[in-house]
């Protein structure tokens, strides 16, 4: 009977604040060392490994010194990139790591005909377990490889198969990821017998596609977005997968990791003026003990007379983290007052969305300028978001992102640095 491990979206690098960091890297650290332990015969990483391509020199040399320990136990590490750690007009850090044999990249493509991505397969030396994969891609852009991707090869050949991705599948959406991108099941390839699926942040586990065999999606190990840690929060294991298997999978075993404690507050402002929320929500925050946890604040409703910006998140999150807590992280995205209330508006497209949207809604905001109301401040604010989603450059330092959206933004305010 052999054994490997199935680990994806670790994102390692996307925590800046120390504490985090550490917390981040213990939990990689521990799923290595277990699966050192459990002496699992070879280790898949689909996608997501690294937040960014080119991860800062102190995430580098932790991940080096990792995969060093796991080469010098003859541990293969297969990998496929994500949409964070893969770079289009540059190299990655997964290539330098794959570049000394620490990691080895699913990936091969054969001599193919126009328009065809014909895969070849890896063959594990001591398993005999034939892999093979496609990347990820920003914005789900992985899903024209798979609409050319030659399947016959790969459903045609026999022995016990694993194909490594990352993406999200239709079928297998949940609730709480809706809007996430995705793509139909049929674009796998079928006669597979384990999917080793990254992407996804939950884990999931599935059995019941005819020609598919156990598609699974461990989950990010910890990351640090908001709905990741609002779903650890409650309760919800964090891991990856150790799957048993000779000729076929024997036993997909779950082994969870914790390295974080948290303390979820949930807060129902609903019907309250401001001053009572605020009342409320500072009497719950005095009930815990946030000393040594990560500390999530959802605050929910619709106040009843009152403005949001009259109960002070940032001084709540400073509260907390005297008391200790690691750090506070503050939801308030469905929190709104009768005050002010966005008013929802449809359009054509999502541009026409927008623009109606400020359309209904600017005519509340209260102030003195007239070049910021009616029409002409519809257009300045679509100006404006425009400028301010401008993605960040993949070789650009987030100091000089930061200063480039300053300096486009006050240029179209027409403001003077002083």
């Amino acid at each position: 009977m052999y054994s490997f491990a199935h680990i994806s979206d670790c994102h390692l690098g996307f925590q800046k604040q120390e504490k985090l960091q550490k917390i981040e890297q213990e939990i990689f650290e521990n799923a290595l060392d277990l699966c050192l332990k459990k002496k699992v015969n070879f280790i898949l990483i689909s996608g997501d490994l690294f937040h960014n391509s080119l991860p800062d020199m102190r995430v580098t040399r932790f991940a080096f010194r990792k995969f060093k320990e796991l080469y010098e136990k003859n541990i293969p590490v297969y990998v496929v990139y994500g949409s964070h750690d893969y770079s289009p007009v540059s190299h990655s850090v997964i290539d330098l790591l794959t570049d000394v044999g620490y990691l080895i990249k699913a990936t091969i493509v054969k001599d193919s005909a126009e328009n065809k991505i014909c895969l070849d397969f890896l063959k594990d030396p001591a398993t005999g377990a034939k892999i093979a994969g496609l990347p990820g891609r920003t914005a789900g852009l992985e899903k024209k490889y798979y609409e050319i991707l030659d399947r016959d090869s790969l459903e045609t050949e026999d022995g016990f198969k694993i194909f490594l991705f990352h993406g999200g599948i239709d079928e297998l959406k949940s609730k709480a990821t809706p809007e996430m991108d995705s793509m139909p099941l049929s674009l796998l390839p079928k006669n597979f017998d384990y999917y080793a699926g990254g992407h996804v942040h939950t884990k999931s586990i599935e059995n019941e596609y005819d020609g598919y065999g156990t598609i699974a999606y461990p989950g990010t190990l910890f990351a640090g977005h908001h709905s990741d840690l609002e779903i650890s929060a409650k309760k919800t294991p964090r891991g990856f997968f150790i799957v048993s298997f000779d000729k076929k999978i024997d036993d997909v075993e779950f082994v969870p990791l914790q390295k974080a404690e948290f303390e979820l507050i949930e807060f129902n402002a609903d019907g309250m003026s401001s001053s009572k929320a605020r009342s409320e929500i500072e009497k719950q925050i005095e009930d815990i003990d946030p000393k040594e946890k990560i500390v999530f604040l959802k605050i929910r409703g619709e106040l009843s007379s009152g403005k949001t910006s009259e109960i002070d998140l940032g001084k709540i999150g400073e509260y907390l983290r005297n008391q200790g807590a690691i750090d506070v992280k503050i939801s308030s995205r469905q929190f709104s007052s009768k005050e002010y209330n966005i008013t929802p508006a449809r359009g054509s497209d999502r541009d026409d969305t927008i623009k109606n949207i400020f359309s209904e809604n600017i005519g509340q905001v209260k102030i003195k300028q007239q070049e910021l109301v009616g029409e002409e401040g519809v257009a300045l604010a679509q100006k404006l978001l425009h400028k301010l989603k401008q993605p960040r450059s993949l070789d650009e330092k987030i100091n000089d992102y930061q200063k480039r959206i300053e300096d486009d933004v006050n240029q179209l305010l027409e403001l003077n640095e002083d």
